[in-house]
């Protein structure tokens, strides 16, 4: 988890209570991107501290508990949303209905509600992970490790208690052709990289590789009647940002805000300000995408890298006209 999150939970008050969950911090972060070496890039020095490396469903349920201290929780899968006068009108899968002066969907890339209410999402690109997890022997590197290759690039780091993380980010149609989603696939594509078939020497069995959608996309409009998109179901970013979860808490944030300016001060454009704000994130996120992805030139040839050259170019034209 980058060091973002700090600004981020001390903004909530959380700060103290995360580093009470003992999640393990890390100071650098291990890469072989556009040269054949590895790097180190040390965060020793940087201001907002150490990355972090959270056991996720912990992280996950330490975060909802702390939500649920200041709201109330129902656990009950939404089976149909109306519209009501002052807001909406919520069917409930258990029997129960609910009114609600204004939804914020918060369902992440699997956007339960935006999608069923016609708000559209623009997928970037057909980025998928190709992800395994295994067993290691003796003590393993903690830092995270990312090494690129012709179709893409792959990643592992340490889980703790002797477990590890490997993926392969590559597009869904090269992960076919790889066959990314058998073991012998993805064992093949493994032990083509340098750096990280070395840390799997010390691996003692894996699990199954299963595939899970990990593509950039942004939603046409993050706002409707009442309604809000906020995290992943706003906008989803590539994995090497680093800044996933860090992004989706600071985008609920803001969606509070706007939730809280249209509610209790009648501001009517709360909710637009809210949707300006998604809108420019992901225009600035694209545009370092785009620039470090361009930075690899060992592939120049090969479809991944060619195709995020043609997204920068696409997107630094769309930056142009508004530019203008």
């Amino acid at each position: 988890m980058s060091p973002l999150v700090q600004p981020v939970l001390r903004q909530l008050s959380l700060w103290p209570a995360f580093l009470a969950q003992d999640f393990a911090p890390s100071h650098r972060t291990l890469t072989s991107w556009d040269e054949e070496g590895l790097t180190s890039s040390e965060l020793l020095l940087e201001a907002r501290g150490p990355s972090w490396r959270v056991d996720r469903a912990a992280f996950d349920g330490w975060i909802a508990t702390e939500a649920c201290r200041g709201a109330e929780r129902v656990d009950a899968k939404v089976l149909r949303l109306e519209r009501a006068a002052d807001g909406w009108s919520v069917a409930c899968e258990d029997g129960t209905s609910h009114s609600a002066r204004l939804i914020i969907d918060a369902t992440g890339r699997a956007r339960a509600l935006a999608d069923r209410q016609g708000f559209r999402a623009k997928a970037r690109d057909r980025l998928i992970a190709a992800y395994a997890e295994a067993t290691t022997s003796g003590p393993a590197a903690p830092e995270l490790l990312v090494e690129a290759f012709e179709n893409g690039w792959w990643y592992t780091l340490a889980l703790g208690e002797g477990r590890r993380a490997f993926a392969c980010m590559t597009d869904s149609d090269l992960a076919r052709g790889l066959r990314l989603n058998t073991t012998d696939g993805w064992r093949a594509a493994l032990a083509k990289t340098q750096f990280v078939s070395a840390v799997a020497s010390r691996v003692i069995q894996f699990e199954p590789p299963r595939l899970i959608p990990a593509g950039g996309r942004t939603a046409a409009t993050a706002t409707g009647f009442r309604f809000l998109c906020a995290g992943d179901c706003a906008s989803a970013f590539d994995p090497i940002s680093g800044h996933g979860v860090v992004k989706a808490m600071r985008s609920g944030v803001f969606a509070a805000y706007a939730a809280s300016d249209c509610l209790a001060r009648g501001d009517a454009a709360a909710l637009g300000r809210y949707d300006s704000w998604v809108t420019r994130e992901a225009a600035v996120y694209t545009t370092t995408l785009g620039e470090h992805y361009d930075s690899v030139s060992r592939w120049a040839d090969r479809p991944f890298w060619q195709r995020r050259r043609a997204g920068m170019s696409s997107s630094n034209s769309l930056s142009s006209l508004s530019e203008q």
